[in-house]
């Protein structure tokens, strides 16, 4: 069994890690993108985990991303998937599910998962990630929205 890795990420504080342009991880540009779309894949009213799940490709590349929904601890509902490559199963691009949708979550996917070469590689020993988030605070809006914005930048330079 491949080996993997976790990105626990607390939301009640913002994180002291000053992220730069030269160095945001997809990693963080994922877990920017849940933040910056929270209304759109939660309701409200519940309390609400939510799961970044992804593989890497043997180029090191993501294969794909999917997103878990949590409002009740051990259940879990995919909202939301992005595939590189399309097979008979499932088309390549981002599916939203369970009447989950988001136009800024697909542009936001689209623009990172097409241009992942705009960010530090993955490690190679962790062909698998999961990040887990719970609700955001206002704190991390702000930083959230900085950090989007310069990947895009980058992106759009690249």
């Amino acid at each position: 069994m491949a080996a993997s890795r976790t990105v626990l990420t607390t939301t009640s504080e913002p994180t002291s890690i000053n992220i730069t342009q030269e160095n945001t991880t997809l990693d963080r540009i994922l877990e920017c993108a849940v933040v910056l779309n929270w209304k759109d894949l939660t309701r409200a009213d519940e309390e609400t985990s939510i799961q970044v799940e992804y593989r890497t490709a043997a180029s090191h590349l993501l294969n794909y991303v999917k997103f878990w929904s949590s409002t009740e601890r051990g259940h879990w509902r995919l909202i939301c998937e992005y595939w590189m490559q399309s097979s008979g199963a499932r088309q390549s691009g981002v599916t939203f599910h369970d009447g989950v949708f988001s136009t800024d979550l697909a542009w936001m996917l689209d623009a990172i998962m097409q241009h992942q070469a705009a960010f530090p590689p993955l490690p190679s020993d962790f062909p698998d990630g999961l990040i887990q988030l719970s609700r955001p605070g206002e704190s991390f809006i702000g930083p959230a929205q900085k950090d989007m914005t310069r990947a895009l930048d980058r992106i759009a330079r690249s």
